[in-house]
């Protein structure tokens, strides 16, 4: 597609050029002017010149996208430029586990076998013949619609049409999209630097940590450093004491609509083992994915960062350092492990897993999660338990995920089931497997210290809101997710403070007992709970980006249960104050307003056609500015990296 775009550029340059030259020749006949002919020649040899550059370089991209996770972007060159990034490609080329070598040999071959085909070609299409030119132009017309056709209709995906973005239109965002899109200046940054991090101390209630502008941060407005009064705490020295295990089990789309526990009226429970293992955790209930689809989700969780509201995250800020819970675990003396269903390499996520754990786990024989399953039963069991190190097992399971018919065994009735329904079927395999690996390991003497993390990646749309696409909107069936921890010394409870996939890293390096700097935006969930007593001017210094202090809502006198925050395709979210504001983003043009415990999010506060309260409209701008500037202030600090 893009070789016909730039054929139909260098057309167009060649006409004009020839036209220009015939008429300052003054060439009565423009077909038949030798120097129009040269021109003709010229244009073809520098579209051939162009091509043979941007061939190049897209095997080049291609190798460096299947290595390294990233495109050969002006970044990434700025990034791995010292020569010993080019001894380590050679080394990836050498043992390269398909064929050794290979791409050097397509690198060399590909220009002579490209020419050696445009010459075929010229013996099949006789440039004498009247209808070689129809017929070049028929062929090529063809082949574009075929191409679009596939690629927009046949063989979609974003994380395929990442991957596969072709070099010139990297260059093109490179030079013109990213520059135009990204950054903040001076006085943006200090202003929203300033909102963010006041509004976090308000969220966490105590001064255990401090922004910090020291050299390591580099100015980054989310760095922050622990103070001398935690590192020293005696909880946090007991639990490193303990060296507690940790099993994460991420769910695939197991959404929170579905989900037993949490909707009650659902009878039968598509999840009964969640359910029964809820009743002895500390669970919480409005807990919310901060990224779509699974990158987005998986990523947040690591991270503590929401997703980027523009960027594919997984591929195109591979190459940014962006450390994690699980790194700081690792570097603390864990052994870390990824063990996932579905290949990572295929959304990239092998690329972000390989910066973070110590092994990654994938064989293509084991993608359904009984079999998944199994293996890490054995693994877990018999290896990590009697590795004499303390261990974090993430388990990301597949079964269960659209068009929700991979689970094992499902008949064709099942199958044949509208997809609303279907999605109770593949939950529940998902649960029972989860309840085999939970009741294979819960007696050993090992799982005493070992705290079991559950949760989903994100949900999914199925037709509520409206909405039945991953890329229409950030409503609760796509963001509302089961999430619970099981461990000593944690009492089973039901907590409804609003919360987040970022506030994971937090929490679980609390359990570990670690405090490390970090430029994560979540907070500890297990922190206690504060009384917030906002008056209007508090609020306006903290949220800068609101300008009318006519607009802001009376204050606040309400206990502060935490705050969500999440980017999805075209659309973000945040959850404070006891509401969850929804938008389109970043052009706002279009936004909801829901009271928090309105889970289901069946009651629209801001509904067109009504008559909003005031005081609704006051809240829904506050929220619409504070979103905006935490918005603005993740997608700046996942671009700069650490």
């Amino acid at each position: 597609m893009w070789i016909v775009n730039a054929l139909v550029v260098f057309l167009v340059l060649g006409v004009l050029a020839a036209l220009l030259v015939s008429k300052i020749a003054k060439c009565p006949d423009s077909g038949s002017c030798p120097k129009v002919a040269i021109v003709a020649k010229v244009t073809a040899i520098l579209y051939a010149v162009f091509h043979s550059a941007i061939l190049l370089l897209t095997l080049l991209d291609n190798e460096t996208q299947r290595f390294l996770g990233g495109h050969l972007t002006f970044g990434l060159v700025d990034t791995y430029k010292d020569t010993s990034s080019i001894i380590v490609f050679y080394d990836y080329v050498a043992n390269d586990l398909s064929v050794p070598y290979l791409q050097f040999v397509v690198l060399l071959l590909m220009l002579p076998a490209t020419y050696g085909c445009y010459r075929l070609l010229r013996k099949w299409y006789k440039p004498g013949d009247g209808f070689y030119v129809k017929k070049s132009v028929i062929a090529m017309v063809a082949f574009y619609i075929a191409s679009y056709a596939f690629v927009y209709f046949i063989w979609t995906g974003n994380a395929r049409m990442t991957k596969l973005r072709p070099v010139v239109s990297l260059i093109y965002s490179d030079l013109f999209v990213a520059k135009k899109a990204g950054g903040l200046s001076e006085a943006d940054l200090a202003n929203y630097r300033t909102s963010y991090q006041n509004l976090w101390q308000k969220v966490e209630g105590d001064s255990l940590w401090e922004f910090s502008d020291a050299k390591e941060g580099n100015g980054l407005p989310l760095y922050r450093v622990p103070t001398q009064a935690l590192l020293q705490s005696e909880r946090l020295a007991a639990q490193r004491e303990k060296k507690p295990n940790f099993i994460l089990v991420l769910m695939e789309s197991q959404r929170g609509y579905n989900t037993g526990y949490m909707n009650p009226q659902i009878q039968p429970s598509p999840t009964p083992f969640m359910d029964s293992l809820a009743a002895h955790s500390h669970v919480w209930m409005r807990m919310h994915t901060s990224g779509v689809p699974t990158t987005g989700g998986v990523l947040s969780t690591h991270i503590g960062i929401p997703h980027h509201s523009r960027l594919a995250e997984a591929t195109d800020l591979a190459h940014v350092t962006l450390p994690s819970f699980v790194s700081v675990l690792t570097e603390n003396g864990y052994s870390t492990h990824y063990m996932s269903a579905a290949d990572p390499a295929w959304d990239n996520l092998g690329v972000w897993m390989s910066k973070w754990y110590t092994e990654q786990h994938y064989n293509r024989e084991r993608e359904d999660d009984s079999t998944f399953m199994d293996n890490a039963i054995e693994y877990v069991r018999d290896t990590l338990a009697k590795s004499g190190k303390p261990f974090l097992a993430t388990l990301m399971t597949r079964s269960n995920h659209y068009p929700f018919n991979f689970a094992a065994g499902m008949t064709d009735e099942q199958k044949n089931r509208p997809l609303q329904e279907r999605i109770n079927v593949t939950m529940n395999y998902a649960d029972r497997q989860l309840a085999r690996f939970i009741r294979a390991v819960e007696n050993e003497e090992w799982y005493k210290n070992t705290y079991v993390i559950v949760m989903a990646d994100h949900g999914f749309p199925l037709g509520e809101n409206g909405v039945s696409t991953m890329n229409g909107g950030g409503f609760s069936n796509v963001s509302w997710i089961p999430f619970m921890i099981h461990g000593e010394g944690l009492e089973p409870v039901r907590d409804t403070a609003t919360t987040a996939q970022i506030d994971i890293a937090p929490t679980v390096l609390e359990l570990a007992g670690l405090a490390v700097p970090n430029i994560f935006m979540g907070h500890n969930l297990l922190r206690k709970v504060v009384v917030r007593q906002d008056s209007a001017a508090a609020v306006q210094d903290s949220m800068v980006a609101i300008q009318d202090s006519s607009e802001i809502a009376e204050g606040v006198n309400e206990q502060v249960a935490g705050l969500s925050l999440g980017a999805y395709s075209g659309y973000a979210a945040i959850g404070m104050d006891g509401y969850r504001f929804v938008a389109k983003y970043p052009s706002m043009d279009e936004t909801y307003l829901f009271a928090d415990g309105d889970t289901r999010q069946e009651h629209e506060l801001l509904a067109g056609g009504s008559d909003p309260s005031d005081s609704m409209q006051k809240e829904g701008t506050y929220l619409k500015a504070t979103l905006d500037t935490l918005i603005k202030i993740s997608d700046y600090s996942l671009e700069k990296g650490l």
